[in-house]
């Protein structure tokens, strides 16, 4: 049964790329919805750019890497269990999890920030690396410093905001 949740994550993640461009009411400010019970309920289109926050992160980016970090947790999550399940069928299953948290860190390389943008893209490739070398079946798990340096860098840039 594990190795059909990356097949059910890839449609969630298509969905969730083809509404983030979607608006409702023809304003541009749609990607913050999903969190609009801690967003000010009367704005007016230029309220965003005159808002009392730092220079730095636009809501919806700060959103994003509040998502961001949620699914990176997640998707360690399951990589855990996967490897619960040792070799030589947890090598693949360890590597279908990487591959999903790779696709989905994707997702959120689409912000105004491209620092931010950056930090995802860099989370992702770092999943996708450990991906390809749990595929080849290592003697031993690989280090993770690499994608635990990206999440860092990730957290930081988003605390920069």
């Amino acid at each position: 049964m594990r190795p059909a949740r990356p097949a059910l994550l890839a449609p969630a993640a298509v969905a969730l790329i083809i509404m983030s461009g979607c608006t409702t009411d023809g304003d541009d400010t749609s990607a913050a919805e999903p969190a609009g019970a801690s967003a000010p309920a009367a704005s007016t289109p230029s309220a965003p750019a005159a808002s009392p926050a730092p220079v730095g992160l636009d809501a919806a980016t700060r959103t994003t890497c509040a998502t961001a970090q949620k699914d990176i947790t997640a998707a360690l999550k399951e990589v855990a269990e996967a490897e619960k399940i040792g070799p030589p069928a947890g090598h693949s299953a360890v590597s279908a999890q990487y591959s999903a948290g790779a696709a989905t860190m994707y997702t959120h390389a689409f912000t105004s920030s491209d620092e931010v943008n950056e930090a995802v893209k860099a989370v992702a490739t770092e999943m996708g690396d450990l991906a390809d070398t749990w595929a080849k079946a290592p003697k031993k798990a690989p280090s993770r410093a690499d994608l635990t340096a990206a999440q860092g860098k990730l957290k930081a840039t988003c605390a920069a905001g």
